[in-house]
């Protein structure tokens, strides 16, 4: 089997196969390590998305878990109990989603981490409230999840486009002072929910979308697909910016298809490109188009100059030799989570966890003079609430803050390049 490896060095190809071999099925005999009394918590990635990410997210979610374990797990009523991984892959795929969360719930697996992408996430959202089941998404970003009749069973680590969707609008009306714009997008419910949101918010300030065009979700080999057709109708009405929404393995193909576009070569003046989130950027530094970088900005819910990010990244490093990418801050946060609420509820059943997760993030009700908790500070933690005091934790990703919805209170930071160098623009408070 031929596997190609991004961001790390050919040192660690020969580390890594070991776990990319295991993640062909994500299932549970990935874990071969015995638990003490395990607290079994599902992570439902997606490796058809993106290979490197879904492996991101296995490795965030185990770095998690050895850090909680190592700390002497959790204590349930005098009993430690260790949290022991279950890898599931989605696939992408709606109808397999619903597979995986039937499997677990065979196997009496209740808590869930995931899935990835919103499309999987709505079904699998309504499946865990029929059956009680407790979901944590690190990157289903869709506005739906937020006004679900969940029974309060469907979180996520993530903001909703309905946020991020504003900012962006915001930030080209107000800061760039650009008045005419278009969009480009997936034709799914990821794309198209946020291409709406961004309309609606850019015209309610008075901007004008010139143009809106969409392309296949379904395509299988992004390589393959000119996207150079929907690109030159949109560059025919010379917006000063284009709203993207896309995924990232078809991020380098676009800048590459705009790059060779005669229209945009003609053009005097070329329009800002502004990426909805995703981690694009060592993908574009790495593989895109370099003529046209700094013709790039992108939007993320994660700060990464926060002390707990980078802490989170110096841990995530000294354990695999190689930087995180976006979004695996979420899903680490989401076992954290996870932990927290449980060791606060002094029980796993979903129904009782449910209660206490915003209490030991810093969420909604919760106690304004809560003592916070950093990155890897389990024992810490755990003796506070051991304690009967209240813990506030902020995470690798951010502040926490969980809403009414189950949705976290983010920050954002603005990103583009310059001289080859990811630099921060601005930074937006939800």
């Amino acid at each position: 089997m031929t596997l190609k490896i991004k961001h790390i060095t050919l040192a660690l190809v020969t580390i890594l196969l070991l776990v990319i071999c295991s993640c062909e099925n994500l299932e549970e005999d990935f874990n071969v390590q015995q638990f003490e009394n395990p607290i079994k918590i599902a992570v439902v990635s997606d490796i058809s998305i993106s290979r490197a990410s879904a492996e991101n997210i296995i490795l965030s979610t185990q770095l998690a878990a050895k850090e909680i374990n190592a700390s002497g797990g959790l204590r349930i009523n005098g009993t430690k109990h260790e949290i022991e991984l279950i890898h599931k892959d989605s696939g992408g795929n709606p109808e397999l989603g619903l597979e995986v969360i039937a499997e677990l719930q065979e196997q009496e697996v209740n808590l869930i981490v995931g899935p990835s992408i919103s499309a999987v996430a709505l079904d699998m959202a309504e499946y865990c409230i029929q059956e009680n089941m407790l979901m944590i998404s690190f990157s289903a970003t869709i506005p739906s999840l937020s006004t679900l009749n969940d029974n309060d069973l469907v979180w996520r680590t993530c903001p909703s486009d309905e946020f991020s969707g504003q900012i962006m609008s915001a930030y080209a009306y107000d800061s760039l002072n650009f008045r005419n714009a278009a969009i480009f997008h997936r034709n799914d419910n990821f794309g198209n929910s946020l291409a709406k949101i961004i309309q609606n918010n850019f015209e309610l300030l008075g901007g004008n979308i010139l143009s809106v065009e969409s392309y296949p979700a379904s395509i299988n080999d992004q390589d393959d697909y000119n996207y150079a057709e929907k690109l030159n109708l949109i560059l025919s009405q010379n917006p000063e910016i284009i709203f993207v929404s896309i995924f990232e393995r078809e991020l380098i193909k676009i800048t590459q298809d705009l790059w060779n576009s005669p229209v945009y070569q003609s053009m005097p003046v070329k329009p800002k490109i502004f990426l909805s989130e995703g981690g694009y950027e060592k993908d574009l530094l790495t593989g895109g188009q370099t003529e046209i970088l700094e013709s790039i900005i992108g939007i993320s819910s994660t700060v990464t100059s926060t002390d707990n990010y980078i802490r989170y990244k110096e841990n995530f490093f000294q354990r695999y030799n190689f930087d995180p990418l976006s979004y695996s801050e979420h899903a680490y946060d989401a076992v954290y989570a996870y932990a927290y609420a449980i060791q606060k509820a002094q029980s796993t059943d979903p129904n009782i966890v449910k209660n206490h997760l915003r209490a030991v993030t810093g969420g909604e009700g919760s106690n304004d003079n809560a003592v916070e908790i950093n990155v890897n500070e389990f024992t810490r933690a755990t003796t506070l609430i051991d304690s009967d005091l209240d813990i506030n934790y902020q995470g690798a990703s951010g502040k926490i803050d969980f809403d009414s919805n189950g949705d976290p209170l983010s920050r954002y930071a603005i990103w583009g390049f310059q001289n080859g160098n990811v630099i921060t623009f601005s930074i937006y408070n939800k």
